[in-house]
This record gives structure tokens, C-alpha cells and sequence, in this order.
């Protein structure tokens, strides 16, 4: 597994779980052709409103068999309307295909191509300078399939590797929330490797908001100027190295920087909207990789900093303010293996410092939500997970997913506290927390602490009951 530590196109929930035995199948498979083919395919369909009548999800076909069935397979994520975050992967849409194709040639270069399905981005409230995660791929999407890998990697005579194409850069990840590593980066560009280093400067796009004159605020955002996502073109600089300690433990520094783009004012918008200056955002920190191959025990831990131009206030927008926000972050996903039973569990801690004061909002017992008149130059996120699995027998397991997910301030209106609750039953192939290839049914609930889950009346309820039933398949 110490060979498989990070993989720099992982899939989109629990690859690192799986790395190692999708590595096994992978590696043989096609040798004499040079030809190596991975992937991950979730299909099943929830019961978001038809059903249950709790959860809307948006439709485009009215009252038609086929919006019927969209709203049947598509589901709100959980983390609707709350920005950066994390609850469990099991109440979000369980439809996903990812492949990967890869030829090795006899001088040892190689060629990769992989796709997989994205939804599309919704236009929400956000952070008004986005993160990494909502990076978008440098190369075109083509119907409902997005092209995640498209690069030639070429051999030297030392220990370096030339890489150019475009490419998506995923380490390790927190597996139960399905959310990625901070330093995840989707870049068109070229790159250095080798078995402990990794180097990339490329191109990308990034989602961020635009403030807009003279339009209405909407009721449910977090005041101030309406804003409407831009997309930027960004320059990205990634360097990562693996340092090995002492048997099975791995200290891996890493250091990204973006170089946000700018983007002209427009006036077509339904309103004018402002120009954004270009700006610079820096990732810094490090991982520890840990793997026991005597239990099957693993896991790893990320901690570091992020810099970024300070949200919330239209100079910053513009550019015109100086200075950064500062977050420090705090991820650890891990795996621990019993005779019986294992178990996955996940944290993530943000301590944000804002460079400007934020309004502090409050949840009244009504369900409404209200400035307090306070100031903060701070918030703390914390998300908590655990999912036990009882082996009932090699092929039948039970599990329970639990996931708590607060802020100690509300800066935003939009932002909520979670608790989900869900309960899964799957028949599986092998005996262990992947369980893959699966069939699988769970339930479900969660309540928050603001009405924002949108009823199908257009009312807003503080719950979320949903059921999931499908198929996994790792190949």
C-alpha cells in the first residue's frame, strides 16, 4: 500500500481504499498489449421527492414521465446551499462512472485518457473567491461525460518523468465525506515526476462571483450585492515530495500556488457587472501517510494553510483590497480492521482567520435567520464521521454511517449545521469496509439547523430523508 499512498487520479469517493486492490487487478491486466484499464462505475437511483415528497430536486421536463425520473435518480446534495461543508457521501446522488485507460509503449512512455460523469455546477451562494474545489477541467465536457485525463508521460535517463497534457492531480482524500484533498488541481499544462516527486505548472478555470449592479438581493442570500459566477482562467503551480520516515510511516510536504485571472465588467447581465482583478491564492502544508500491512490498518493526515484574497466585501472582488484570509485546515481519513467488523472514519477542522470583519448571523426558534449586530474575525469548521461495518457473514454486511457537521459562527446566511444518520445494508464480494463490487440499500436522515432542504410547495424544512439503492462496482 506504501507504493499506492497517493494516487494522482483517483476516483471520486473512497479510491484510496481501494487503490491498492485496484492496482492488483490493473496491473496485469492486458501486459503483453502494454495496456492498462481502471475504473469505478455507482449506478442506483433515491428517493429525493416522489416518494418520501420531502426533498426537491429541479427538473427540466414539468410534469412529464421524464421529469418524473430525474427527479427520481437525481438528488440535492446535502450540502445544499452551505459552502465548504463536509457531511457523508451516502445522501448525495449515487450515480458515477469513471474510466481509465493507459498504454505503456517498450521505451517506457505512456499515454493516459480517462473520463468520467460530472453534474453540472449550480449557480449557489458561495464563497466569492472559490476554492480549488470548485476547479473546473481544462478540457471541454462532452455531453454528460467530462475528460478527466488526456496527458503523455515520456521516460529520461535519470529519475525524472516529463508529463504534458491535461491533467487532473487528486492525493489523498477524505474518504467518508467524499471531498477531496486541498491540493487537488486540474491543470492543462507539463510536469516533472518521479517515484517520490511531483512537479506541475498549468492552466485552469475557476468558478468565482461577480458583483452585480443594480439587481435584487435574493431573500435567502447573505446580503450585500448580488454576485453571479465568472469563470477565470488561472495559472497553477504544484510541488509535492515524499519524504519516508521510519517503517510504514510517510511525511509528504507540498506547496501550491494560483495565480487568479481576471475577468472585464459586462453589462448584459440583467445588471452591470463589476470587474474582478486578478489575485494570487497559496496552499502550504504537508501530509502524513501511515499504512500497517500486518492489520490492513491505514490512513492519512493533512495539515497546512491556505491563503486567499478576503471574501466578503465588494473592494475585494474588485482586487482592490490588499491581504488575505487566512485557513488553517486539519484533514484525517482513516481505516481501522477488526476480526468481524471495520471500521472508516473522518475529520476535518477549518479555523479561518477573516482579514475583514464579518456579520455574525443567528437561527431563531422560528426557523428564520437574523444578524445579531456582532462582529467575527474568526469561524471554525468541524465536520465528525465514523461508519462502522459488522461482517455478518463474508458476503452480507450492516453498517452505520454517522456524520456531524457545525460552525461555531454564521458569517453567511446560507450556512447550516448537519447531523445525518444513514443505515446500509449491501451484499458484497469480499469481506471488507469497500465491499466492492456491491449491491447495496441505505436510509438516509439528516436535520439541520436552518430551513434551507426546498420542499416541493417551494417551502424550505430543516430535514432530509432520502433512500439509496444501487450498485458498486471497482474494476
Amino acid at each position: 500500500m506504501l507504493a499506492k499512498r497517493f494516487v494522482f487520479n483517483k476516483t471520486n469517493l473512497v479510491c484510496c481504499i481501494a487503490s491498492a486492490a485496484a492496482a492488483a487487478l490493473t496491473s496485469t491486466a492486458f501486459a503483453d498489449e502494454g495496456y492498462q484499464f481502471s475504473g469505478i462505475w455507482r449506478a442506483g437511483f433515491n428517493t429525493a421527492s416522489p416518494f418520501t415528497g420531502r426533498e426537491f430536486v429541479d427538473g427540466t421536463g414539468g410534469n412529464s414521465f421524464y421529469n418524473f425520473f430525474e427527479r427520481l435518480t437525481l438528488e440535492a446534495s446535502d450540502t445544499q446551499n452551505s459552502p465548504r461543508l463536509k457531511t457523508s457521501r451516502h445522501a448525495r446522488d449515487p450515480n458515477y462512472l469513471k474510466l481509465q485507460f493507459v498504454k505503456t509503449f517498450p521505451s517506457e512512455a505512456k499515454v493516459v485518457f480517462g473520463i468520467d460523469t460530472k453534474s453540472l455546477a449550480q449557480e449557489t451562494t458561495t464563497q466569492k473567491l472559490s476554492s480549488s474545489d470548485d476547479e473546473t477541467s481544462a478540457l471541454p465536457s462532452l455531453n454528460s461525460f467530462r475528460i478527466r485525463d488526456l496527458y503523455t508521460v515520456l521516460p529520461t535517463s535519470g529519475e525524472w518523468r516529463v508529463w504534458a497534457g491535461s491533467r487532473q492531480i487528486e492525493f489523498e482524500d477524505l474518504r467518508l465525506f467524499d471531498s477531496g484533498n486541498p491540493f487537488d488541481t486540474k491543470a492543462l499544462g507539463i510536469g516533472l515526476e518521479s517515484d517520490k516527486k511531483f512537479f506541475s505548472i498549468g492552466y485552469s478555470k475557476t468558478k468565482r462571483e461577480g458583483v452585480i449592479d443594480g439587481a435584487e438581493t435574493p431573500a435567502r442570500n447573505a446580503g450585500g450585492d448580488p454576485q453571479i459566477l465568472v469563470e477565470t482562467k488561472d495559472a497553477t503551480i504544484l510541488y509535492r515530495v515524499e519524504m519516508p520516515l521510519e517503517a510504514n510511516y510517510t511525511v509528504i510536504p507540498m506547496f501550491k500556488m494560483i495565480v487568479h485571472g481576471a475577468a472585464q465588467a459586462d453589462s448584459t447581465t440583467g445588471g452591470k457587472r463589476k470587474a474582478i482583478r486578478g489575485s494570487e491564492e497559496f496552499f502550504l502544508g504537508s501530509v502524513m501517510a501511515r499504512q500497517d500491512p500486518e492489520s490492513g490498518n491505514f490512513g492519512n493526515s493533512t495539515l497546512g494553510v491556505n491563503l486567499r484574497p478576503p471574501d466578503n466585501s465588494e473592494e475585494s472582488i474588485r482586487g482592490d483590497s490588499s491581504g488575505f484570509d487566512a485557513t488553517f485546515f486539519l484533514q484525517d481519513s482513516s481505516v481501522f480492521n477488526f476480526p468481524g467488523w471495520g471500521v472508516i472514519t473522518g475529520l476535518a477542522v477549518e479555523q479561518t482567520i477573516f482579514k475583514n470583519e464579518q456579520s455574525v448571523f443567528r437561527v431563531q426558534t422560528d426557523g428564520s435567520i437574523v444578524a445579531t449586530g456582532e462582529k467575527a474575525r474568526n469561524q471554525r469548521t468541524i465536520s465528525l464521521g465514523a461508519q462502522p461495518v459488522l461482517y455478518v457473514t463474508k458476503a452480507f454486511h450492516l453498517a452505520l454511517d454517522v456524520n456531524y457537521s457545525f460552525r461555531d459562527k454564521k458569517v453567511q446566511k446560507n450556512q447550516s449545521n448537519a447531523f445525518l444518520v444513514t443505515p446500509i445494508i449491501r451484499y458484497a464480494m469480499n469481506e471488507s469496509v469497500l465491499g466492492s463490487p456491491q449491491l447495496y440499500s441505505s436510509f438516509t436522515y439528516g436535520r439541520y439547523d436552518l430551513d434551507f432542504k426546498k420542499q416541493i410547495d417551494g417551502s424550505f424544512k430543516n430535514t432530509l430523508s432520502t433512500v439509496q439503492s444501487g450498485i458498486e462496482v471497482w474494476f
